[in-house]
């Protein structure tokens, strides 16, 4: 504070220079008070291999850095080698560490780009206390893959990655990092996510703005801005090379990732005469309600992945769980044939399905990759094509035929006829599964926002979309005679159509 600042404020008269001289010194106190500085703004970084395997962490977070974004993988093909450690000591180190994405929206798909970062990044994007938002990083805009606009391309990366997050039972709202000038490629549709601004103008990080430039590009809104990377060649000890610089305008709690709480239930299932269903939460939770049996659950056990689905066997009897990594549970008499887990997978798994005759069942992967197991055929998948979007689910027909179905709506169907698909049809929310009509004739698709789409014979009994919801709908399936069917909400709130009778919901207490 300049010395002509302080003449100013005791000027007025000389018998009030004591007391504001005294409060004066009580806001410097404070100001320079460890841990209380006044309108601080919190500092961090951007690292990758550039920077190389060498960051002394502590020595980061000693220098001041509360927060950082490590890259995790570039395109479909690139992961940095150092993410792992830098994710591993940063957190170790006290310091608050989001995974960041470059993008290539001229070369990929968002939803392609969006599962391959998700399949390297997701064990470290958690609600451990430790783990900040991830971060989508848009410099490239020579053409697009995928999606209309660079608006429609990021919010649909960023749509996949917290879809991603909710069945992990963790609340994300990716980053969008991009300079001020290329913020004018986006629209106002983009303000759903958070803002990372590039512009290295030279003003101060605690005082400054990263809208002195290109003020046409405000999408956020005018002088909006949440992160800010204000240099590109900054020096931070324990950092061996030049790093950027970022600051956080506010407080970095808001980025810090947090449980859903009741909010990680993925899937349920039917029992054979509808008269009742189980529920599974992604910590393999599984609940019973009507006159479905409990046969056990993975509930408090140690899980090397999330579970994100379940398949009832036929006769009632018991019911398999799968992991994201494609680990199978198997409970009652739903005997175990095998699994993905411990295997290479080119993209998390999204569900599974049984057989017609309850001795097998199907895992599908989201690049579409099917795996089977015990006597279920293979008919063909869609694992190496170019997907719009990625796989979220499946259903079979009588005869073992099945169909897989993406977020976008598209249906690709192997050995069963093809009704019809929301593919290319502007949707309000993304699909997140299907469900067979009891005849094998048709079927439905259920959108996170509770829309219900039929084909063929699958009759349409109505939907939640347009209703207020305490979580995104994660899964439908229809009733025995094909004339209902039940939603259910990551909260674990069951919501039926048609003759679906309801027999209670999974959306209370604990997760």
């Amino acid at each position: 504070m300049k010395t002509e600042r302080i003449n100013k404020l005791i000027q007025p008269s000389t018998s009030s220079i004591l007391p504001r001289l005294a409060l004066f010194a009580a806001i410097l106190a404070l100001a320079f008070e460890p841990g209380n500085a006044l309108a601080q703004r919190p500092l961090g970084v951007d690292v990758s291999s550039y920077q190389g395997g060498g960051i002394n962490w502590s020595s980061v977070h000693g220098a001041g850095i509360s927060f950082a974004w490590a890259k995790a993988t570039e395109s479909v093909n690139i992961a940095d080698p150092d993410f792992v450690g830098n994710e591993n000591n940063g957190k170790a180190a006290g310091v608050l560490m989001g995974a960041y994405h470059f993008a290539h929206p001229n070369l990929n798909t968002p939803a392609a780009e969006s599962s391959y970062f998700w399949s390297v990044a997701n064990g470290y994007i958690k609600a451990d206390g430790k783990s900040f938002m991830p971060m989508l990083d848009m410099e490239v805009f020579d053409g697009l893959d995928g999606a209309s606009t660079y608006s429609v391309w990021a919010n649909d990366w960023c749509d996949d990655v917290a879809y991603g997050g909710a069945l992990s039972g963790i609340s994300i709202k990716p980053v969008i990092y991009v300079s001020a000038c290329n913020a004018c490629y986006f629209d106002g549709s983009v303000g759903q996510w958070t803002s990372d601004i590039a512009d290295y103008n030279g003003e101060s990080p605690q005082s400054g703005t990263p809208w002195s430039t290109c003020t046409g590009c405000e999408v956020w809104g005018p002088g909006v801005w949440n992160a800010w990377q204000y240099s590109e060649s900054g020096s931070v000890s324990g950092i061996p090379t030049s790093v950027d610089l970022d600051v956080f305008n506010g407080s970095v709690e808001g980025l810090v990732i947090t449980s859903t709480a009741l909010k990680n239930r993925v899937g349920m299932a039917p029992t054979p005469n509808s008269e009742g269903y189980w529920i599974v939460a992604s910590d393999g939770g599984v609940f019973s309600f009507g006159n479905a049996q409990f046969y056990g659950s993975m509930g408090g056990q140690h899980l090397n992945a999330p579970v994100v689905g379940m398949a009832a066997r036929p006769q009632g009897d018991g019911y398999w769980l799968v992991g994201s990594d494609g680990g199978i549970f198997s409970f009652g008499n739903a005997g175990y044939h095998g699994s993905m887990g411990g295997q290479h997978l080119n993209a998390p798994i999204v569900a599974v399905y049984s057989t017609a005759s309850g001795n097998g069942y199907w895992e599908v992967g989201a690049d579409g990759g099917i795996f089977t197991f015990g006597d279920a055929p293979y008919h063909g998948s869609m694992g190496g094509q170019h997907l719009n979007a990625p796989v979220v689910g499946m259903a079979s027909t009588s005869g073992n035929g099945y169909w897989l179905v993406g977020s976008d709506g598209g249906i690709y169907s192997f050995d069963a006829t093809f009704y019809g698909s929301m593919g290319g049809t502007k949707l309000s929310a993304p699909v997140v599964g299907m469900s067979v009509h009891t005849t094998g004739n048709g079927y439905w698709l259920a959108g996170s926002d509770g829309a219900t789409y039929s084909f063929g014979s699958a009759g349409y009994h109505g939907g939640m979309n347009g209703h207020s919801l305490y979580a995104p709908i994660v899964g439908i399936a229809g009733t025995d005679d094909g004339n209902g069917y039940w939603q259910v909400g990551g909260d674990g709130g069951i919501f039926s159509f048609g003759d679906a009778g309801f027999y209670g919901g999974a959306n209370f207490g604990g997760n």
